[in-house]
């Protein structure tokens, strides 16, 4: 198995207790990896 990327997911908690992140890749081959995760967590 050969790695292709990585896909980091940094959380924050906001003033307000809310919590926020951000999904960031080191390349556009995980690209579409990123996207499912950032969908999926927008769901809560």
């Amino acid at each position: 198995m050969n790695q292709i990327g990585v896909v980091t997911v940094d959380v924050f908690k906001t003033a307000d207790n809310e919590i926020r992140f951000e999904v960031h890749t080191d390349n556009e081959d995980v690209l579409p990896v990123s996207y499912v995760i950032e969908d999926t967590l927008k769901k809560y």
